[in-house]
Order: C-alpha cells, then sequence, then structure tokens
C-alpha cells in the first residue's frame, strides 16, 4: 500500500517536471522571435532617421548655395546701378557679369535682357539707373535621393534702382566792400568756381541748375525778373527793391505783401547814393548797384557763363546779408514757375527753354534744393527816406527838367519893312533891337537841361552852366527859342540823378540829408532779425542751407547769424584765405552724399 502511493507521488513530479519543460520550450521559442521583431523595427527606424537626416543635409545646402547666390546677385545689381555716369547698359551688363564671374557662379546667372524689347532688366534714364538679376543652380542631393529626391534647386533674383535727383542751388555770395581786402574776393572766385565745376560735372546736362545772387547794400535783380514781378515803379533807374518785415516770414515773394500782379506790387527801392555829385551816383554808398557784375543771374545749366559771372564780382557797398537770402529762397520757391516768373525768363532768353519745370515743387521728391551763403561780415545800416510823412518822396521835387531844341540863326528882317532881310551870321548879335525880328529854323536834337531849386531864398540853380536864376528869369525860360517843355519831376526820379550830399551843398539845405541819414534805416540788429525769419522759413520747405564765415571773428556776430542760418551747426563752415576753396569742396562732397542718399 505504502509502495503504491510512493508511485503515485513519483509519476505526478515527472508530469510536473514534464509540463515545465515544455513551458521553458514555449518561452524560449517567443523570446527568439521577439528579439528578431526588434531588431527588424530597429532597422527600420533606423532606416526612417538616416532617411531624415539626409532631407535636413540636403535642404541646408540647398539654402546656403541660395544665399551664396542672392548675396551675389545683391551686390551685382547694386554695382551696376551705381556705375559712373555716362555708363551705357551693355557697360552696366558687364558689371553685373563680371561680379559673377569672380564669384565662380557665371555659370548660375540668368541672361540679362537689354535688347529694348518687352521689360529689359537694365533701365536708365537722366537721373537713374534701375537693374535687375536672376539665377539659379541645381544640385545633386546627397541623401534625398534614397528617398527617390535626386536634385534640388535654388533660385534668387534682385533689382536694384539708383536714383540722383536733380538739383537747384543757389549760390549768395557777399560781394561788400570788405570782401575787396586781402585777397578775398579772388579767393572766393577761385572756390566758387570749382564747386560750379564740380556740381555740373556730377550731374547729366540739365540735371542741375544754379543761380548766383551776389549782395551788398542791397541785391539787384536782373530785367527779367524784375519785370515778371508787380512792382509799385517809381522810377526807371534801377531794379532794386524793398521789402517790409513779414515778406521775410515766408519763402515766397509772390504770396503774402509781396505778390506778382495777382497781388500786392512790391515796393521800389529809391535808387541814389549818401555821396555824390550830379548825375554821378557811382560810390560805394549806393543804395542800388546797377552794373551788370551785380544782377541776379538767374536758373543757369551754362558752365562758362557761371564762371563768366563770378569772374566778374567787384567788391563794393555795405552789408545786407537779408537781402541775399530772401531773394536766394525766392529763386527756390515753386511760386516763381507757378505764377510765370520763369517762363518771363525764358521768353526773354535769360533761362534755358528746356527748364519749364524749374523751380520744382518742395515735394518733388527727385529734386534737391540748396542754397549756399559765404558772407565775410555782420550786417551794416542801410538808409532810406522817410515815408511818413513822405517829404522828399512823390510828386513836387525841388529838380527841374527843361526840354529844349537847338536852332540856328536863318535871318533877321526889319518888323516895318518886312521885304528888308539880312541873312548873314553876324546879324544875329543885334536880335535885341526891338524893331529888328530875328527867325531861327530847327538845328539838333531836343535837349534836356536841369534847374535845382533852393525854397529859401526862391532861386534856381542851372545845373549845366552853374548859374543861379532868380525865379522871373527860370519862368521867362518858356519864352525863349527853341523851349519845348517844364517838368517838375517826382522825388523819386529826382533822386536817381543827385544824392542827399549834393543837394546840400548845392542849395545850403541839409533836410534831404537829415531825412535820407536818420529818419527810417535798417541797422545790423534789424537785418540780422530778418535773416533769422527767412532762414527758418527757407529751411522749413525743406532747403538744405550751407553757410560760410568767411574770416570773421570767431564768436563774433556774422559766425553766430551764419551759423544759425544754416541747416544744423555742421552745415557752417569757418574759411581763412585759400581755405575757402576747402569749404565749397566740403559742400560739394556733401551734396553729391545728399542725393545718393535722398
Amino acid at each position: 500500500m505504502e509502495l503504491r502511493n510512493h508511485g503515485k507521488r513519483l509519476t505526478r513530479r515527472l508530469t510536473a517536471r514534464a509540463a515545465a519543460a515544455r513551458l521553458a520550450g514555449h518561452v524560449l521559442r517567443f523570446r527568439r522571435e521577439d528579439e528578431g521583431a526588434m531588431v527588424i523595427f530597429s532597422l527600420f527606424i533606423f532606416v526612417v532617421m538616416l532617411a531624415m537626416g539626409g532631407i535636413g543635409i540636403d535642404v541646408m545646402r540647398q539654402e546656403m548655395e541660395r544665399a551664396r547666390l542672392q548675396a551675389t546677385l545683391d551686390r551685382a545689381v547694386l554695382a551696376g546701378a551705381g556705375a559712373p555716369e555716362g555708363t551705357d547698359e551693355d557697360g552696366i551688363k558687364t558689371i553685373v557679369e563680371d561680379y559673377f564671374d569672380k564669384s565662380g557662379m557665371r555659370n548660375y546667372l540668368n541672361e540679362i535682357d537689354t535688347d529694348g524689347e518687352g521689360k529689359d532688366d537694365i533701365v536708365t534714364s537722366l537721373n537713374a539707373t534701375k537693374v535687375s538679376a536672376s539665377g539659379q543652380m541645381t544640385l545633386d542631393t546627397l541623401l534625398m535621393k534614397l528617398s527617390g529626391v535626386k536634385t534640388l534647386t535654388a533660385a534668387g533674383a534682385a533689382t536694384a534702382e539708383v536714383r540722383t535727383p536733380k538739383l537747384e542751388i543757389v549760390l549768395v555770395l557777399d560781394v561788400s566792400g570788405s570782401m575787396g581786402r586781402n585777397n578775398k574776393l579772388r579767393n572766393l572766385k577761385t572756390a566758387a568756381k570749382d564747386f560750379v565745376s564740380t556740381v555740373l560735372g556730377q550731374s547729366d546736362p540739365g540735371n542741375t541748375v544754379i543761380s548766383i545772387v551776389p549782395f551788398s547794400w542791397s541785391v539787384t535783380p536782373s530785367q527779367g525778373l524784375y519785370e515778371a514781378l508787380a512792382v509799385d515803379e517809381k522810377h526807371t533807374y534801377s531794379t532794386c527793391l524793398r521789402f517790409k518785415d513779414k515778406d521775410f516770414n515766408h519763402a515766397s515773394l509772390t504770396s503774402g505783401a509781396s505778390a506778382t500782379s495777382a497781388g500786392i506790387p512790391v515796393d521800389q527801392m529809391i535808387y541814389t547814393s549818401l555821396y555824390g555829385g550830379w548825375q554821378n551816383l557811382s560810390r560805394t554808398w549806393r543804395s542800388c548797384f546797377t552794373d551788370d557784375y551785380m544782377r541776379i543771374l538767374p536758373y543757369s545749366i551754362d558752365e562758362a557763363a557761371l564762371h563768366g559771372k563770378i569772374d566778374s564780382l567787384q567788391a563794393s557797398g555795405n552789408t545786407s546779408g537779408q537781402q541775399g537770402m530772401k531773394w536766394g529762397a525766392a529763386l527756390l520757391d515753386p511760386t516763381f514757375r507757378t505764377k510765370g516768373v520763369t517762363s518771363n525768363l525764358i521768353d526773354t532768353d535769360e533761362m534755358e527753354a528746356s527748364l519749364t519745370t524749374v523751380p520744382a515743387d518742395y515735394t518733388e521728391p527727385e529734386t534737391l534744393k540748396v542754397v549756399v551763403m559765404m558772407g565775410d561780415g555782420q550786417n551794416t545800416t542801410s538808409y532810406f527816406f522817410d515815408t511818413s510823412p513822405p517829404e522828399y518822396r512823390g510828386k513836387h521835387s525841388d529838380l527841374f527838367k527843361v526840354q529844349h531844341q537847338e536852332q540856328e540863326f536863318d535871318y533877321a528882317f526889319d518888323i516895318y519893312n518886312p521885304s528888308r532881310e539880312w541873312h548873314q551870321s553876324w546879324v544875329e548879335q543885334y536880335c535885341y533891337l526891338g524893331w529888328l525880328e530875328c527867325v531861327y529854323k530847327v538845328d539838333g536834337p531836343i535837349v534836356s537841361s536841369y534847374y535845382l531849386r533852393d525854397p529859401s531864398p526862391e532861386r534856381y540853380r542851372d545845373l549845366e552852366d552853374n548859374e543861379w536864376l532868380s525865379k522871373q528869369e527860370f519862368e521867362a525860360i518858356e519864352d525863349q527859342e527853341g523851349f519845348v517843355s517844364k517838368e517838375q519831376l517826382d522825388w523819386e526820379e529826382a533822386w536817381g540823378l543827385m544824392s542827399p550830399d549834393f543837394y546840400r551843398d548845392t542849395t545850403g539845405s541839409s533836410g534831404p540829408w537829415t531825412d535820407y541819414r536818420n529818419s527810417e534805416y535798417l541797422n545790423g540788429s534789424m537785418k540780422d532779425v530778418r535773416m533769422r525769419n527767412v532762414c527758418t522759413a527757407t529751411k522749413d520747405e525743406g532747403v538744405v542751407v550751407y553757410t560760410i564765415g568767411f574770416e570773421v571773428n570767431k564768436g563774433g556776430t556774422a559766425e553766430t547769424e551764419l551759423r544759425g542760418c544754416a541747416t544744423t551747426p555742421a552745415h557752417y563752415y569757418r574759411a581763412e584765405g585759400v581755405n575757402i576753396n576747402d569749404a565749397f569742396n566740403s559742400i560739394a562732397s556733401n551734396v553729391k552724399n545728399l542725393r545718393l542718399t535722398q
């Protein structure tokens, strides 16, 4: 019994071990099968990662080559657009291609179209150059080919445009008497001519217009400028104008209180001199200079004409910088175009017919407006006859103009016996006899004589014969043979023939001298205020203002006003001697840079 039970236990143990062995075999087979699957999965992940890495590497290569192509395109078109003036389209094309040759990328540059058909890649005009170029390259992939992508393309395009604005420049030049010292005028002429040649040389013909405004005691507009403005004309001796305070609050000369024929006329300045003899007002104290060298040269594109104007300048008179700056601003103001001033200059051949758009609007982006003002000292006093009351203005002056026609003795006859005639010239000496009538015939043109009245006592100075005539003798002139007319001139006409000093010396009366010298005047301080106002108004319109203090006192009034007039303190230059050429050269260089960056 016990033996039988032991056998049963042994049988159960053997059965359990066999089951465990079978289970172990199943586990082992499952393990082997799972490891194979993991290997396959791992291999799959590896291949995927390799493909992704290949895409990144190839795309990175593509971007690097695209960036290199784009950089070359950018540099090439910018160099082409910035080619020297006068470079034709083929020359610009060569510049672009050279950039690619030197970069080793010539094969990647697409053909540049310049055949004039369709949309050209290179477009040039008088003041602008536009260059476009494109390129592309094909790259063999390194690892993306595993994904079936064998090539990638890198492409780029670039356009560059360099625009050189047109230039309107006014040179406002001090030619007062102090410029005649220390070779200052000679040095100015050299520097100003170099400046003109430089800025014209950097421009296409007609793209730079230069005006020259000489100033001393006043500014003398050209005849064409004067005739184009509405002027309250009182005489015909000169073209200088007198402005009011409010005229300096704006850059325009054709609006506000100073208008063309559509508005209020400008006051004409009296032409006279503080000192001077009869019909001789050529002294430096003239209120207005009528000489050609003092006249404004407006809107010129002719280098020879500009040089000639500068060479002709002479130094004389006091200083009125506010007048120079006022005219400089007006020549740049577009109202001279819109109100017909420049069209009149074209009609009178003072301005090229091609310049119909000058002066351009302030908002015109293609035009740069510049004033260069040079002064060698502070503003000084100017004199005017009183207008309230106008004792020496208006009608009824003390100067009379008598016209007569020369007569030649023809014959004489006896009034009691007219048949008795004498034709011998010696008979003329007896014409005073009451019974003898003398007959004259016209011989020569009508001539004028002038008589200056001394009010107290009333008498008249014959300014030709330097003799005094009584009132009765002066009135008897009308009865003389050959008398044509007698005219009492207006004071504005009288002062164009004589100075207050001459009047005083002739009549003994100091009235006009005192009035002119001490009543209405503009001293330096008053002129400074006006100059500041017009400088501010001009700069507010976007005009670039450069100023030069030529041998002025450092920190003095002249330097302070000139520095304040400039666009910024950096736009002001001090100059000594021949160094004025450096100032003008620097300004020319700055103007060029402004044109390229505007």
